[in-house]
């Protein structure tokens, strides 16, 4: 009689292990059969990581850890949580008088240049003179409500403005130090 139970508690046991072992095999996403387009380098502020980089079903796959020690950003694994903090994020911002495009590669202070140029700028000085032709128009309907509205949302986009203008300079001479 106990070599029926123990055979039956055998067959249990495995029942149940193998069933939940291949639920857990399902809750997995894995790369396994996932389509590989290739290995790339991957290069951070001009600096060339040692390990690759993969595209793997239209996803750019990158070493978190290469890219964290390169920009010089702490990581940190925690159960199945992978937290990275940038040096800036510990004071809460990076001081005023520190140029965000240092140690910056060449090629990404100029795309980066010519965003805030030709992209935002450009965006918040055609904000400007539509503002200021709202406010004219306000002017001369007698809607002083809505003069103050308009000249409030004026002195936010001058204010966006000088600060890209700031962004610019400093791209600017993050190139010049760079020569």
């Amino acid at each position: 009689m106990k070599k029926v139970a123990y055979i039956a508690g055998g067959i249990l046991i495995g029942f149940v292990l193998s069933t939940s072992a291949g639920a857990f095999a399902d809750s997995v996403k894995s790369l396994v059969g996932k389509k590989v387009s290739g290995e790339y380098t991957v290069i951070v502020d001009g600096q060339k990581l040692a390990d690759k980089g993969a595209i793997i079903d239209g996803r750019a796959n990158v070493p978190v850890r290469g890219i964290s020690e390169a920009l010089g950003a702490d990581i940190e694994v925690e159960g199945k949580t992978i937290t990275v903090t940038s040096s800036t994020t510990e004071t809460g911002l990076a001081s005023q008088e520190e140029n965000k495009y240092e140690g910056k590669s060449r090629q990404t202070i100029e795309m980066e240049a010519q965003n805030l140029k030709e992209n935002v700028l450009r965006l918040y000085e055609a904000e400007k003179a539509s503002l200021i032709k709202e406010i004219d128009q306000a002017k001369t309907a007698g809607a002083e409500d809505l003069v103050k509205v308009k000249e409030s949302q004026l002195a936010e986009t001058e204010a966006r403005i000088a600060a890209t203008n700031a962004d610019i300079a400093q791209a600017e001479a993050a190139l010049a130090a760079l020569k």
